[in-house]
């Protein structure tokens, strides 16, 4: 539901925009203008528009990369957690039930503790830190044969937790990113310049002119509304949700019953 009233808020706040400054343009240009100034004037606006457009697209192409991007690395983490809770079953018995405890209280924390902080805490959750403390200190704390005797498993397992701390890390940079304000009075300012540059276009008929603005302005706040919903991966309208993880944790459960 958020999602849908910041579209109609934006959308909706554009067409008004558009449809108010036509109305206050119109009686500027109602009276018979020379050829040239609809030369002019459109050759203007094409100008604007361009620059404005590519602007735009680049926005939109660039937050949607982002997107995706924060979508694929929780994709890489969680997958790799369960890559780490499989990996536990070639070690000594004792260690790799301590091992895979520290794992299912790292995914659980995630979903239950970390998540609801995205936006409020940039440094991410204590209790998901300590646990990768704790895995670094079960390794620590093995004795010398154990050690040799896993020396494979444990190597690979080490290199699988490196790439979970990474993607964390990842995660929790994406997770208290935003774009610049100089990017957004970009944005908006372009389309206030194209909206109202458009309503000097002098035309005989006003329905069609208002059509013309209201879709017009339709289509640069259906744009904007892309970018600020796709801004903010784990805190926007249209938040990322912790599934991956979910999912895990259910992978796990079937690698325990041998599945």
């Amino acid at each position: 539901m958020a999602a849908v009233f910041l579209g109609l808020i934006v959308v909706g706040g554009t067409i008004l925009f558009a449809v108010c400054a036509l109305a206050v343009a119109r009686p500027l240009t109602r009276h018979p203008v020379a050829n040239s100034h609809n030369e002019a004037m459109i050759a203007l606006y094409a100008g604007a528009s361009v620059t404005y457009a590519v602007l735009l697209g680049f926005m939109v192409v660039v937050v949607w990369q982002a997107y995706d991007n924060a979508h694929r690395n929780l994709a890489e983490e969680a997958a790799s957690l369960v890559s780490l809770y499989r990996l536990t079953y070639g070690m000594e018995a004792k260690e790799g039930a301590k091992m895979r405890t520290l794992i299912r209280g790292y995914t659980s924390a995630v979903i239950v503790d970390e998540w609801p902080t995205f936006g409020k805490v940039e440094a991410g959750n204590n209790r998901t830190r300590k646990i990768i403390g704790d895995i670094d200190r079960l390794f620590a704390t093995m004795s010398a044969a154990d050690k040799a005797a896993d020396a494979e498993v444990d190597a690979e397992i080490l290199r699988t937790k490196s790439v979970i701390v990474a993607d964390r890390n990842i995660r929790l940079i994406e997770a208290s990113d935003s774009i610049p304000w100089i990017i957004w009075l970009g944005a908006f300012g372009g389309a206030v310049i194209i909206i109202v540059m458009s309503c000097f276009i002098n035309t005989q008929h006003a329905v069609p002119h208002f059509l013309m603005a209201g879709m017009t302005a339709s289509l640069i706040g259906l744009l904007l509304y892309i970018v600020l919903a796709l801004s903010q991966p784990f805190t926007g309208v249209l938040p990322l949700s912790p599934k991956h993880f979910e999912q895990a944790l259910a992978v796990m459960d079937d690698a325990d019953r041998g599945d």
